[in-house]
């Protein structure tokens, strides 16, 4: 009698259920490695799609000049090198909620004259991020896009 519980005892600890420690390791080492691949390539793609963010509305902006252009006889223009957001929403696109973020976005909007007389009969608008000056787009009233590579010099199209 004794030798059967002995058996028994044996015959359920060997069917019991559950991981064994290298099961386990290995779990872990495969999600490892699809972390590492998974992770940049998911952060590449959120840095593209906030690309074409800045990129659709400095569009936006260019077409919105051509109608402005057509009132006025001049393009609208701000001041350079920080972020006119909101007053290009309201002296552009006459609206406090217009195309462009003023809280939270990712790059800074300006449109500078590129002409020599005072009221602008040419101009730029810029999309740089913010953050990194190296990342900087602009398109002009020709529909002319450019893209300053992190070397400084400028390419034509995005």
């Amino acid at each position: 009698m004794q030798l059967s519980k002995f058996g028994q005892i044996r015959s359920s600890a060997s069917k019991s259920k559950g991981f064994t420690l290298l099961e386990l390791l290995v779990v872990i080492a495969i999600i490892g490695v699809l972390a590492a691949v998974g992770i940049p390539a998911y952060q590449g793609y959120v840095a593209d799609a906030r690309d074409k963010d800045a990129q659709n509305t400095l569009q936006s902006i260019a077409v919105q000049q051509k109608s402005f252009y057509s009132e006025k006889f001049n393009y609208f223009t701000t001041t350079e090198d920080s972020d006119q957001s909101s007053t290009i929403n309201s002296g552009l696109f006459e609206s406090t909620s217009g195309p462009l973020p003023t809280t939270g976005g990712f790059y800074n909007y300006w449109i500078k004259n590129t002409s020599a007389n005072e009221k602008a009969t040419t101009f730029d608008a810029v999309a740089q991020q913010k953050g990194d000056t190296t990342k900087t787009f602009t398109i002009n009233q020709d529909m002319v896009k450019t893209k300053v590579k992190s070397d400084g010099t400028a390419k034509d199209g995005w």
